[in-house]
């Protein structure tokens, strides 16, 4: 029988039959973004609060020299879903009366093949464009690209300074987003971030123009979830709870705290998570009684036998799942069961976690919610313990949150810095950053994402107690996204006996 499958009439109708198989909602060239509608229509809203200006948000440049993990830069993403190295978005943003269209976007992309190969320079054309060294889904510059993402033209990111010269023509406001200085030693200057090196030089390119920080505006649209976060979200929390239920059955003495570690990202591999929200917090016995910030200083942060009797102190419910974080908490007894003495105060923690998830509604402020859990521990006289005058610096208690800031003293939410400043509160907002922000400068809204994880620290009793869930408001009230993962001690003991 002669071989017809390269007959012409074959070979259109096999490609008929994979037009028609395409999806029909391509969302950008990521098969992790949302529909590219969704990212037009937040573009839309960024420029509904802003006067005639142009933005100009840079994604990472995603080249990694090494084998590590890259990501795109969570603004960036939020506003186009395009993954491609290098990109850069642009705004032109008009006067509210002027002619033809307010709001106009442009990406500036890479070609095809630019940057592509694990080697860099590619100078070999012939090299560079072999089959197995080609982009998967790279969005190259063009009318297709620009059909794709919902976006007025993409141009070649080389020809960036002529072209924004010219988009930005005019615009007296330049809107870039603009990161916390870093550290430098007494008499050096701080040095710049990538980000702040970049957006500096742009009124070079754009004389009489000024830089204005959008980083704000940004960061408040991020705190209301859309249908698409809230599903991604709540499928994070529901793989996380998955793998520390598994855990939980599987602990036992003589367990490394890395090993469980392990164990977790198997499970969230296993369930369709790609990678973990942040690096490991997994803490047995007296480990839990450092804060994980300056545990993970050294290369062993995670490393250590768990012994019968021990608490273990998981704050890795960290399942990210198509860019969006989980960040889950349990305290569990490696035993099996808690002591008297880990059970009176596991409750305690339990208690005014629940209290605070039910004062959670829309209009409440995130401060008073801290307070109601806060009352909790002033209720059991916790607050004495916090007296390091008294105590002293080797006995004090960590409560957190603290009835001495919130209730004695009547404190509210304070500004966290980069290095940690501030009074540890109750929780974060959530969602394409394990802490999108700790904003609560505004009520509570419906499709806020919070995570609510009252915690205790006790060095003489060797007890550091966390309970974290994370909480979905909702219209009518609440929602918890990972109700699913047993907390009550006696459904934790239960568990671990199966």
């Amino acid at each position: 029988m002669s071989d017809r499958s390269h007959h012409p009439i074959v070979l259109a109708c096999v490609a008929l039959v994979a037009l028609l198989a395409m999806p029909r909602d391509v969302s950008a060239q990521s098969d992790i973004a949302f529909p590219s509608t969704v990212y037009a229509e937040r573009r839309a809203r960024l420029a509904d609060g802003l006067g005639e200006s142009v933005v100009v948000i840079p994604g990472r440049y995603l080249i990694d020299p090494g084998d590590g993990l890259v990501r795109q830069d969570p603004n960036f993403w939020y506003l186009t879903g395009v993954e491609s190295p290098y990109a850069i978005l642009v705004i032109r943003v008009g006067a509210p009366n002027g002619t033809g269209p307010r709001v106009r976007s442009y990406l500036f992309l890479p070609t095809a093949y630019q940057f592509a190969g694990g080697q860099l320079p590619m100078l070999d054309e012939g090299f560079r464009r072999a089959v197995w060294n080609r982009p998967r889904r790279r969005l190259a510059p063009g009318p297709e690209s620009a059909r794709l993402t919902l976006v007025d033209e993409t141009i070649p990111v080389d020809s960036f300074v002529p072209r924004f010269r010219d988009l930005a023509k005019g615009a007296a406001t330049i809107f870039v987003l603009q990161g916390s200085s870093l550290y430098a030693p007494p008499g050096l200057a701080a040095p710049k971030l990538l980000e702040d090196q970049f957006s500096s030089q742009l009124t070079s390119i754009v004389p009489g123009s000024k830089l204005a920080d959008v980083t704000t505006a940004i960061a408040r649209m991020r705190l209301i979830k859309d249908r698409y976060e809230i599903d991604a979200l709540r499928r994070s929390a529901s793989i996380s709870a998955a793998g520390m239920r598994e855990a939980m059955a599987k602990v036992r003495p003589g367990m490394n705290d890395r090993e469980l570690a392990g164990y977790l990202e198997y499970v969230w591999k296993r369930d369709g998570a790609n990678r973990a929200s942040f690096a490991p917090i997994v803490s047995s016995g007296p480990n839990a009684m450092t804060f994980f910030s300056v545990l993970r200083e050294n290369y062993n942060a995670v490393d250590r036998a768990m012994k019968a009797g021990d608490l273990v102190f998981v704050d890795y419910g960290a399942a990210e799942y198509n860019m969006y974080a989980s960040d889950l908490c349990r305290t569990w007894p490696v035993s099996g069961r808690f002591t008297a003495a880990q059970r009176k105060y596991y409750d305690m923690v339990l208690e005014a976690q629940e209290a605070a998830i039910d004062a959670i509604k829309p209009g409440v402020m995130m401060v008073d919610v801290i307070k109601v859990a806060a009352r909790v521990f002033q209720k059991y006289g916790l607050d004495k313990y916090e007296d390091i005058a008294a105590m002293g610096e080797d006995r004090v208690w960590g409560v957190m949150p603290s009835p001495t800031h919130y209730l004695t003293r009547n404190g509210g939410i304070v500004r966290y810095s980069r290095l940690g400043r501030g009074v540890r509160d109750l929780g974060h907002h959530i969602g394409l950053d394990a802490t999108d922000s700790r904003d609560y400068s505004t009520p509570l809204a419906p499709g806020m994402v919070i995570t609510i994880e009252p915690k205790l620290y006790i060095p003489e009793k060797n007890i550091a107690i966390m309970i974290e869930d994370m909480i979905l408001v909702t219209p009518s009230g609440h929602e918890n996204l990972s109700a699913a993962l047993p907390k009550r001690a006696a459904d934790i003991e239960r568990l671990m006996r199966r």
